[in-house]
């Protein structure tokens, strides 16, 4: 057997030792145990060409990606074989071997991309194509390029919804219809949402989360919109809104308007043992918390200014949260509700992710700056 087909047989077997509903019921594999695996947040920096790696067992950096300037966001290979990199300044997917952290290749994009995802379930690489109407598909076990989805405009973010079956892609300029969703079998755009505010006002999407059902289908989409300081809850199989969720408003001197880029909100996660859904507020510089499944307002963290992009750990008990107005990445215990750590990362902090690995999967190449 060699050793991809090793490494998957390995996580399969981590999936039913430690969870009670599917591995990749979320976005965040949940963990009842680390046994086995290693857990890392990657932090990107949107402004630079180093990209950090931290340990949540000491909240320190261990390692750095050096490279891929301007990136978009940063993935992990399902079986911990590579950390993906969207590279807007080159158009590229940057591969980086995750136990050396080395540049293994470039797959040329269309053109300037933004998020990527990977559909576990159909074995693909999804990206997002922001300079052109696009989302990349890539074969994940080969890294050959599929083919090209045409869409409307250039994409915002791509996602994958909890099932693996569907791909859903944000579109960068249009409001009505802005939410395009493929087919991953077939590689087709076959259906369109709307996000509507109580006025019938379309708004165009900005991140986006899913919350998955007990049998690991998707449930609800929960999506931040052009202009609005709140979340959309919307049926997944309906495509429907069924509520809208606000946070308490600050009074104005309290609110930084700073790097809003007409979207307040701009960061989405749905706990991995689906207790709750977080999102963060550029404009509050805090993130704020629901309930799940009843939706009861949980309270807000302040997190310092434009509170960007966060992910939590598999274990749900801690969140990561980029602060882009200050470059660092901070830990909140979210059963205290406290800051617990301060990572100074690179500049501008954006998107982050988790990477669970396999033990033989880390690097000890070590944090260099």
């Amino acid at each position: 057997m060699n050793a991809k087909l090793v490494t998957r047989f390995f996580l399969m077997l981590l999936g039913i030792s430690f969870v009670g509903t599917s591995l990749h019921a979320q976005h965040v594999p949940r963990l009842d145990s680390y046994d086995g695996v290693v857990v890392r947040i990657l932090q990107s920096n949107n402004a630079g060409d180093v990209q950090h790696i931290i340990d949540p067992m000491t909240n320190e950096v261990v390692g750095l990606i050096e490279g891929c300037p301007r990136p978009h966001n940063i993935f992990t290979h399902p079986e911990g074989l590579y950390y993906y990199c969207t590279n807007e300044q080159e158009a590229t997917i940057d591969v980086f071997d995750t136990r050396t952290l080395q540049l293994v290749e470039q797959l040329e994009l269309t053109a300037r991309p933004n998020k990527g995802a990977i559909n576990k379930t159909h074995r693909k690489i999804y990206v997002g194509i922001a300079a052109a109407p696009y989302v990349d598909v890539f074969d994940l076990d080969t890294h050959e390029k599929i083919t090209s989805v045409e869409v409307t405009t250039g994409i915002h973010n791509v996602y994958v919804s909890p099932d693996g079956n569907w791909v859903v892609a944000g579109l960068n300029a249009q409001a009505e219809g802005s939410i395009e969703v493929i087919d991953p079998n077939i590689d087709e755009v076959v259906r369109t949402i709307t996000l509507y505010d109580d006025d019938g006002e379309p708004h165009t999407v900005r991140p986006m989360a899913f919350l998955a059902a007990d049998d690991g289908s998707t449930d609800k989409l929960f999506a931040h919109g052009s202009g609005v300081n709140g979340i959309w809850v919307m049926d997944w199989e309906t495509g429907e809104r069924e509520q809208m969720l606000f946070p308490p408003t600050l009074p104005a001197w309290m609110r930084n308007a700073d790097g809003n880029q007409g979207a307040p909100m701009h960061g989405l996660e749905v706990l991995p043992d689906r207790s709750a859904v977080w999102a963060s507020s550029r404009l509050d510089s805090r993130i704020y918390g629901w309930s799940l499944p009843d939706l009861e307002f949980i309270g807000g963290i302040e997190v310092g200014p434009t509170a960007n992009w966060m992910t939590s750990t598999p274990d749900s008990k801690y969140m990561y949260v980029a602060v882009s107005g200050s470059d660092y990445t901070i830990a909140i215990d979210l059963e205290t509700r406290e800051i617990v750590s301060k990572m100074t990362t690179g500049a501008r902090p954006a998107r982050i992710d988790v990477a669970v690995l396999p033990a033989d999967r880390v690097s000890n190449a070590g944090a260099s700056r």
